[in-house]
């Protein structure tokens, strides 16, 4: 870092790493897109007009915002990172996480693609990865797959619940969301 006049500002090495990194995947598959984390933006790195861009830092609006006005996809995943320890019927944040809600233009709204349920491993492992991401990967999903006037909490815990019935039914034990609920099927222990 010192050699190359970064001092001790770490963003400048990151910088330096990405660029070098996508200018060799440019060189070697220049038709090729690419998906990148927020940090290579936010550090001023070049990247191609067709790059995608993970908005994954708080505060998500106001990033959402800034990539989509610099006329690149995005995706979010902020407000869905499931492995984050809570209790109770902690899906319905995660319902109401709405990607579009930030400022920006109708254009600008519809750079954004998609987005990404997260499921880091601090504290997750095999023991408990699909209890803790069934069902509320599936309330992700339906925010991200219905319409974007589709967003009333209680007229999702019904299809969420059913969906989490058909899984049990299929062998995946996804912890209850609500309490205590009933599936006709149950898991066996």
């Amino acid at each position: 870092m010192k050699k190359k006049g970064f001092g001790q500002d770490y963003s400048k090495l990151e910088q330096f790493y990405m660029q070098n990194l996508l200018d060799l995947i440019n060189k070697v598959s220049p038709k090729t897109g690419y998906i990148i984390w927020q940090e290579v933006v936010d550090n001023n790195v070049v990247v191609k007009p067709d790059t995608v861009v993970e908005v994954w830092k708080d505060p998500w609006p106001e990033e959402l915002s800034m990539v989509t006005k610099l006329g690149y996809r995005a995706l979010l995943s902020t407000c869905w990172y499931l492995n984050y320890i809570s209790y109770g019927d902690d899906w319905k944040k995660y319902y109401k996480c709405d990607p579009y809600d930030f400022p920006g233009t109708n254009e600008q709204k519809n750079l954004v693609i998609g987005g990404e349920a997260c499921m880091w491993g601090e504290y997750v492992d095999g023991s408990n990865v699909i209890t803790r991401t069934w069902p509320r990967a599936s309330a992700v999903a339906e925010r991200l797959w219905s319409a974007q006037n589709v967003t009333d909490v209680s007229d999702a815990q019904g299809r969420i619940e059913e969906h989490r019935c058909r899984m049990i039914r299929r062998g995946i034990k996804a912890e209850p969301f609500n309490g205590s609920g009933h599936c006709e099927y149950e898991v066996d222990l």
